[in-house]
């Protein structure tokens, strides 16, 4: 029947052509159209992005400061050295009572000039399990002034009767900066 009808072979040969093509466009087609509109609002945001941050980096250099006060509250406050260090143990030793940690001692470290900064130092012998010390570093990272955490040894305590087999040993140097040539 179709042998004989040249127009209609035509005709079904168009309908399949134009099933094939729609079968494209709900397929591959259209994921790939909306993989592209969504590359191109992302574009579009880091554009935007882009622009505030050249703003931003156009001002001046003293309107830096008075836009983030919080930029002030990285040092300890220009104290003598002794104020200071007395200042830095408090802020550990409240740190380690917040994270119930046991602090078994706590040693002064030497002070070193590091360019327009003094570093202040402690060394701390406690006790404490692993939730305790993932507690206190954490805390001892998020501090205000700046604690610098360097130098951890942990050791595990043997265990035996009467000793709880889950606490740690460990020491840990923190040390603050201050503005060099305090008060």
């Amino acid at each position: 029947m179709m042998a004989g009808n040249p127009l209609m072979a035509r005709i079904l040969a168009f309908a399949l052509l134009a099933l094939v093509a729609a079968a494209l466009w709900l397929g591959p087609a259209r994921a790939y159209l909306g993989f592209v509109a969504a590359g191109d609002r992302q574009l579009a945001e880091h554009a935007q992005l882009l622009q505030r941050y050249r703003a931003l980096a156009r001002l001046p250099a003293t309107a830096a400061p008075a836009a983030n006060p919080a930029a002030t509250t990285l040092l300890l406050p220009p104290l003598p050295e002794a104020q200071a260090i007395a200042l830095l143990q408090e802020s550990v030793k409240r740190t380690a009572a917040q994270s119930r940690v046991e602090v078994r001692s706590l040693q002064v470290l030497r002070s070193e000039a590091a360019g327009a900064v003094q570093r202040i130092g402690v060394r701390i012998n406690a006790a404490g399990d692993i939730d305790s010390l993932g507690h206190m570093l954490f805390a001892v990272e998020t501090a205000r002034p700046v604690l610098y955490p360097d130098n951890l040894h942990i050791q595990a305590r043997p265990a035996g009767p009467g000793k709880d087999a889950q606490l740690l040993d460990f020491q840990l140097d923190l040390s603050g900066f201050e503005p060099r040539g305090g008060p």
